[in-house]
């Protein structure tokens, strides 16, 4: 294939997926059976819009926790609208006692400083956005991540709604507004996130602010080479060595090490590692101090669950920290937020709440929102499924045995073999777990059984079938003269080329790293 023969193909694949966002399937076709008219719909959400697949684990909200959130609210009004004269201390003390779900948009924003931004960039966001449309390179991989993200909530359920074309249209956008990294697998829960709470606009800012400020700076977590993730995960290990020896000495005897299960938790402010109501209290506080709570909240969580970790083995281990934290949480989000204070202090006594300053690599080389089209890179096309349309879903899914229904409660079941929605089903009652728990996005293959997922009381174990270590996805481009493979950093990061199904150019790390590129 030539090279105009390869844009045209480009240009072909991503005006075809850019109209079903703008348009919708101009058919009629069913992407999903969600869509479907005959599809049961009806189903109870959490408070935070989260489908409830067993109305069993359906509970209630304590009236008295109703009504503290009510009294919150009334204070958190005043602070708002006296924002610029409030006092650091105030506004501390009051994030860490949790920021009402009603107002957390509004709290965000604020000390995202997206009102500012707004104000400053007007009409940015929209010439990105439409630059995007006409030439990201990046097109179809978020597509396939827009698919299989947080589709367990009612904002994201449905394909090509609102949401998902928000979605689509920030992570588009920033593909070339920032053209060091243009978009990298990870961002897509993110800026999910973000939408729950912020509008599109918002939302986008909101993710330029988190990648670039340096006072969170996840820039360093998604350039290739991931220089921030080693630099927290080195600092980690003096964390652990120093205040939790004898369980560092056990994960190392079981052969449990910091990258195994750390990725999430740094990459994404440990979405889909905690239950979510946590973890919105963490991003609060993460909003609000900055990078440094990663750290903090990695020590409290190995040492508050320090006596269960040390009774386990390798497997058990990784199924705790990767599966059972977030499906079956022993403490209170209050409490838990307590003894992450008390981690903090403990800390900066010791002169270790910082893992210091970020290095030469993990800095912006380029200025954000300067594009021009000879800076982006081309792209092959994908051979295998990118020229398939999704096929309409026939009466059998869609009207599937009394099995098959029982086993979709909770679940979006896709269609067609080796279409592009192959990789985007929930499985069973995930809980917060994005599709194929693609949260940094592709997948830490954890397998929960039926029986582990109904034994959820206090003192139940969820099991893991061969639970996997994380692994991490990062979309990179496809082979050009100019492009060369990642190459290895100080012994952590090994480089090997495979070919998967789906001819997707990754780089995949577990472990300690191992870097993936996909030849074609």
């Amino acid at each position: 294939m030539n090279e105009d023969e390869i844009a045209d193909k480009v240009y072909e694949e991503r005006e075809r997926i850019v109209d079903l966002y703008r348009n919708g399937p101009s058919d009629g076709t069913i992407i999903d059976p969600v869509d479907d008219p005959a599809f049961n719909d009806y189903y109870k959400l959490d408070r935070f819009g989260f489908v409830i697949g067993d109305e069993s684990k359906f509970k209630k909200e304590d009236p008295q926790d109703i009504k503290i959130e009510v009294t919150r609210e009334q204070k958190w009004l005043k602070m708002i609208s006296n924002w610029d004269g409030l006092s650091r201390d105030k506004l501390k003390r009051r994030v860490y006692k949790g920021i009402p779900n009603s107002l957390r948009g509004k709290v965000w924003a604020k000390l995202l400083g997206v009102d500012q931004l707004t104000d400053d960039q007007k009409n940015k966001y929209k010439h990105m956005r439409e630059l995007a449309w006409e030439h990201s390179p990046d097109v179809r991989q978020i597509d396939l991540d827009v698919n299989r993200t947080y589709r367990e909530h009612i904002n994201f359920r449905k394909r090509y709604n609102s949401k998902q074309q928000e979605l689509f249209n920030i992570l588009s956008a920033y593909s070339i507004y920032n053209l060091d990294i243009g978009y990298t697998q990870g961002m897509s829960q993110i800026a999910a996130l973000l939408l729950m709470y912020l509008s599109e606009d918002e939302a986008f800012w909101a993710l330029s602010t988190l990648i670039s400020n340096s006072k969170y700076h996840m820039h360093g977590f998604f350039i290739p080479g991931f220089p921030k993730l080693i630099r927290f995960q080195d600092h980690h290990d003096k964390i652990m060595n120093k205040l939790l020896p004898k369980l560092k000495k056990h994960l190392d005897k079981n052969g449990v090490e910091t990258g195994l299960y750390t990725l999430k938790w740094f990459f994404q402010c440990f979405l889909d590692r905690i239950p979510f109501k946590l973890t919105l209290r963490v991003w609060d506080i993460f909003l609000l101090e900055g990078d440094k709570i990663l750290s903090a909240m990695a020590y409290c969580l190995l040492k508050l669950h320090r006596h269960q970790l040390y009774a386990l083995g390798m497997d058990d281990i990784l199924n705790f920290l990767q599966v059972k934290l977030e499906q079956n949480y022993q403490y209170t989000a209050d409490y838990t937020i307590e003894k992450l204070q008390e981690c903090l202090t403990e800390l900066k006594k010791i002169k270790l709440d910082n893992a210091g300053p970020p290095s030469q690599n993990e800095k912006l080389k380029r200025e954000l929102g300067i594009f021009n089209p000879d800076d982006i890179p081309v792209r092959k096309p994908q051979i295998n499924g990118v020229d398939k349309k999704r096929k309409p879903i026939n009466a059998d899914q869609i009207h599937s045995s009394p099995e098959q229904d029982s086993q979709r409660q909770g679940s979006i079941i896709t269609n067609g073999k080796n279409s592009l929605d192959d990789v985007s089903s929930i499985v069973g009652d995930s809980s917060r777990r994005s599709l194929l728990d693609t949260s940094v996005t592709s997948a830490a293959t954890t397998t929960m059984s039926p029986q582990s997922i109904e034994n959820d009381d206090a003192g139940s174990d969820v099991t893991c079938v061969s639970p996997q270590p994380d692994v991490l996805r990062i979309y990179v481009p496809y082979d050009t003269p100019t492009k060369k493979s990642p190459t290895s950093v100080s012994n952590k990061i090994t480089t090997i080329q495979v070919m998967d199904d789906m001819a997707t150019p990754t780089v995949e790390t577990d472990g300690m790293f191992k870097a993936v590129s996909t030849i074609n």
